[in-house]
């Protein structure tokens, strides 16, 4: 009888099992260079097996790999000519080849799946001969070398999902993971993947309409779940931007045969599927190596994820850092319009001190690793995700693959902005600090929640970075702005600049004495609130000071709430370690100024030195002015001010040029 399998050329140091079936590496299995070997049946490199291809290794069925692999040179070839359809997988969830080709020829031939959730790693170049490859779920490929693409394509693809919004209200920001002759269109590289699981490797064309009432359509399916009709895409709401001034007149209209370049990014909206999101099947030569995009120093961009594994943005922002310093995402906030002014949502901020989930209703902003909420990006830019960024100096920004990496959203690495927790009553936000598995153990993290009286709540992240270079003042790629600001909004304001509001800031180092200075717009009457949404190795108390008044609220204890009119304050409040009584502050007291309430309706200020008074400024218990005065102050050692409010408790605060006096008083 003809054996199943067979080897030359080759060390082998294992216990190597074999039957006519199958065959099982239990030990070290060494290829050397330049040898061939061809393994006729199934190939299973167990878990304590050591699969070490530097030669060629040639597999007529399936690879199954539970174990360890490498290989420095030489090529794996996948050449079946009797089955349609080899598989790798395995419970390593990786496996590591320098060249794989890909050349199935048997009849009905599909090629090769990669099963859910694994790694398929190439050091170096692909060759789709004949044949796909399917990267099942989250199944991503990852290619390692560096330069532009070395891949050869023949009539060979990949097909690898991403799922978007259900909803035809609600905008995706999309890239594309694959190309067909070096670009791509939604007509010859997007499909239909709603019945992925019963047709993996045969996605149908999906069709396009334009018209009125501008909604997507979702698929028709048969009682197999197989599509007989695919899902509809209205094109009215396909559009790029790229170089834009920032003005919505830079917006460009697209539609199913307009061409993109790998890394460009695009907007989509859904088909109103019944199903919680719609799949899609990105279909057409993996984007591979290195791809520059041009951008001026000014301009914004819509760009996106181009590779069909997770994009590492700490990599992406460090090698960008001479043209700009974050990533901004879009996540709906629960849309269920097509009106402008009836969008709602926001922009999640990712840089290198970590990231801020959305400025949208709080019951909208998911827990830690809560995949689809409008919560904190990760570290990790899943596949097929878009994104904006906005350039401080002119150059090419570049992706490549040295910024690739393996993580999954299932695994809460990563996040895809798809689900808007409509049905989510729970108001209680949270982030995700821990989300960076790799971050650095001394890092502490700090997030500031504001909450408008509408209850759309901004986040703000305080990182404390130890091994950044990052220090009090601005920090490129530790501090990000935010790009979507509300009429009524919270936000650092950094180096006193302050028409710049930064939602991120980084610091490396941590004293108590620090002292953070916030803004705060207000433009409505009603319940605004500041409050602590999460920290992470932190153990401090946090204060929030009133410059004004010269108090501090306990944040970690309690919220604070805020009762003023309308108007910008930009100097009212910090963020500080120590309650008021341990801060530093010039005593006035001690140059002899002295406030009190005669009962006679009148506020006292003794200023028995004559020290230059700047102001007199009066507040209610809300933090709300009730009387200002900063002239005729100075030449008198008595000053007397009719007050006839109602009773109550009083705060006056008295500026001077050596320094500020507030006094409680009650009339």
């Amino acid at each position: 009888m003809r054996k199943k399998y067979f080897f030359f050329n080759c060390l082998i140091i294992c216990n190597f099992l074999c039957c006519y079936s199958q065959i099982v590496n239990e030990g070290i299995l060494q290829i050397e260079p330049t040898t061939n070997v061809y393994f006729e049946n199934e190939y299973t490199n167990k878990s304590t097996g050591s699969h070490a291809s530097n030669g060629n290794l040639y597999l007529n069925d399936s690879f199954i790999n539970n174990g360890n692999t490498s290989s420095t040179s030489g090529t794996t070839y996948f050449k079946s000519s009797a089955n349609p359809l080899v598989s790798i997988s395995g419970t390593s969830n990786a496996v590591n080849f320098n060249n794989l080709e890909i050349d199935i020829t048997a009849v009905s031939k599909k090629g090769v799946s990669v099963v859910d959730g694994f790694a398929l790693q190439i050091e170096n170049s692909l060759s789709l001969v004949s044949g796909d490859i399917r990267l099942t779920g989250e199944a991503q490929l990852i290619q390692k070398h560096l330069g532009t693409d070395v891949n050869t394509i023949g009539s060979g693809k990949i097909l690898i999902d991403q799922q978007g919004y259900a909803s035809a209200y609600k905008y995706n920001y999309w890239s594309s993971p694959v190309n067909n002759s070096g670009v791509f269109s939604l007509l010859s590289g997007k499909f239909d993947g709603t019945d992925a699981s019963v047709n993996p490797f045969n996605p149908q064309t999906m069709l396009f309409n334009s018209g009125s009432p501008y909604n997507g359509v979702p698929s028709v399916l048969d009682g197999s779940d197989n599509v007989t009709t695919a899902l509809t895409i209205n094109t009215r709401w396909i559009y790029k931007y790229l170089q834009g001034a920032g003005a919505y007149g830079d917006w460009v209209s697209l539609n199913q045969n307009s061409m993109l370049n790998p890394g460009e990014g695009y907007t989509m909206k859904g088909t109103n599927t019944a199903l919680a999101n719609q799949n899609y099947v990105f279909y057409g030569a993996p984007n591979n190596g290195e791809y520059l995009m041009l951008i001026n120093s000014g301009e914004e961009s819509l760009l996106g994820n181009p590779y069909p594994s997770a994009l590492d943005t700490d990599a992406f922002i460090t090698d960008n850092l001479a043209l700009f310093d974050a990533l901004y995402f879009w996540v709906d906030g629960g849309s269920n319009s097509h009106g402008t002014t009836d969008y709602l949502g926001g922009y999640a901020i990712r840089n290198l001190s970590g990231g801020t989930a959305p400025s949208v209703s709080a019951s909208l902003i998911g827990g830690i690793g809560t995949a689809g909420s409008a919560e904190a990006p990760k570290r990790y830019v899943p596949v097929a995700q878009g994104f904006f960024v906005n350039a401080y100096a002119s150059g090419s920004i570049v992706f490549n693959n040295s910024q690739r990496d393996f993580k999954t959203e299932s695994s809460g690495d990563a996040v895809f902005y798809r689900t808007s927790n409509a049905d989510n009553t729970d108001s209680d936000v949270s982030t995700g600090l821990g989300d960076d598995l790799e971050r650095d153990i001394d890092n502490k993290y700090i997030r500031i929640g504001y909450q408008d009286p509408e209850g759309f709540h901004r986040q703000l992240l305080l990182a404390f970075l130890p091994n950044s270079p990052a220090d009090i003042h601005y920090n490129l790629g530790y501090d990000a702005l935010l790009i979507d600001s509300r009429e009524d909004d919270l936000f650092f304001i950094v180096d006193d600049e302050l028409d710049k509001k930064f939602a991120i800031q980084g610091v490396n180092s941590f004293s108590e004495a620090l002292e953070l200075p916030l803004g705060i717009i207000i433009s409505e009457a009603g319940l605004h609130e500041i409050m602590i949404d999460e920290i992470d190795n932190f153990e401090n108390t946090i204060y929030l000071k009133d410059n004004i008044l010269n108090t501090t609220h306990n944040l970690t204890a309690s919220n604070f709430n805020i009762n003023l009119p309308a108007g910008e304050y930009l100097d009212r409040y910090s963020l500080v370690f120590l309650p008021q009584e341990s801060l530093s502050n010039t005593d006035v007291n001690a140059l002899n100024v002295d406030v009190f309430y005669d009962g006679n309706n009148n506020i006292v200020v003794n200023n028995t030195e004559r020290i230059t008074i700047k102001s007199i400024k009066i507040y209610n218990v809300l933090g709300q002015e009730v009387f200002k005065a900063n002239t005729d102050l100075n030449n008198k050692d008595r000053l007397q001010i009719p007050f006839n409010h109602s009773q109550g408790i009083y705060l006056v605060n008295v500026e001077t040029k050596e320094g500020k006096l507030t006094k409680k008083i009650l009339n």
